[in-house]
């Protein structure tokens, strides 16, 4: 009977299956890529791009994205400091490094990152998306079975069984409202939501943006790549323009921007801000207001590959490439 009805609520409430940290580890430790991308859930879309990356460089230039679901700085550096960093500075029997063509490190953000944690909790997606096994046991062993390290093994079992809309439901919750569209005769229709609500949230950022905490995780990661002589470049990320009111475009947005600039100058770093400027419409997200969709993710690809982002398509200046050859 469990079988037949999760058969049935797959029809209802398919479960999607996300490109996680660890699906972005496990490329990037494979690969030797030229470029290797870190952000929340939107480096998806350069994942995207990724691909078509390699068709127009005919594999000359590669690239690698690593998404951190649920963003923020803070968790983006410790995937860069306990998952990305062995990776980046293992040699092979040689001597020399194994990520030999990594010279390029592109952060995907927005002014969201940038802000405290709203509620001072420990970051949840680190076990829940972020975590190996040993990470688990360790967090076990210091504090027992916690809310927090139970991320850790719900995820495990929505990765197991990933077919399973009851086990995806576990964390996404999307087949209460699915059949209360049913039971009430309603179109199973996109989910609801609320405009004056992200209106409210993103005219309110102005209030939060630059958070110490999180600058300073920002600040280390950077530190690093300049360590390791890479070229760096921060991506704003697009928003829906439906999302963004007038409020919004003359405060939060320009002011998370220049705060981007102010922190990039000193450092030599790119910032690129796609915030309003891409052709992305609202018919290009998802109904969560929040991810271009895999027809967006495309369209995306194509234009920033021709415009902002075509510096991907080259390598990096003979410097910044001197530079990280020093450490190999």
């Amino acid at each position: 009977m469990v079988i037949a009805s999760d058969l049935v609520l797959s029809k209802l409430a398919p479960p999607r299956q996300l490109r996680e940290v660890e699906d972005g580890v496990s490329d990037f430790g494979r690969l030797n890529p030229d470029t290797l991308v870190l952000g929340s859930s939107h480096a998806r879309t350069l994942h995207a791009l990724g691909a078509e990356l390699a068709r127009r460089t005919h594999g000359a230039q590669t690239l690698v994205a690593v998404p951190v679901e649920n963003g923020k700085w803070i968790p983006y550096q410790w995937v860069f400091e306990h998952r990305l960093r062995p990776l980046i500075e293992a040699r092979a029997a040689d001597g020399t490094l194994v990520k030999s063509n990594l010279k390029r490190f592109v952060l995907i953000t927005e002014w969201w990152d940038s802000c405290p944690h709203d509620d001072g909790s420990p970051y949840w997606n680190l076990p829940a998306r972020a975590w190996t096994a040993g990470d688990f046991l360790a967090d076990v062993e210091q504090n027992g079975i916690t809310g927090f390290n139970r991320n850790y093994l719900q995820n495990r079992l929505r990765r197991t069984f990933s077919g399973s809309s009851l086990m995806y439901d576990r964390t996404q919750q999307v087949l209460l409202p699915k059949i209360s569209d049913v039971l009430h005769r309603r179109p199973v229709a996109p989910m609801h939501q609320d405009l004056p609500g992200w209106h409210r949230m993103i005219e309110r950022g102005v209030d939060c943006i630059g958070d110490p905490a999180q600058m300073q995780a920002l600040g280390g990661i950077a530190d690093y790549v300049a360590s390791r002589g890479w070229e760096m470049t921060i991506v704003l990320f697009p928003r829906k323009p439906l999302t963004l009111t007038d409020k919004a475009r003359a405060t939060t947005l320009p002011k998370f921007a220049q705060l981007m600039r102010d922190f990039a100058a000193p450092r030599h770093i790119r910032v690129v801000d796609l915030t309003t400027t891409s052709p992305m419409t609202d018919d290009d997200f998802m109904e969560d207001f929040d991810h271009i969709n895999p027809a967006g993710n495309a369209k995306f690809s194509v234009w920033a590959l021709d415009h902002d982002l075509s510096f991907l398509e080259t390598p990096p200046p003979s410097g910044s490439a001197s530079l990280a050859a020093a450490h190999e």
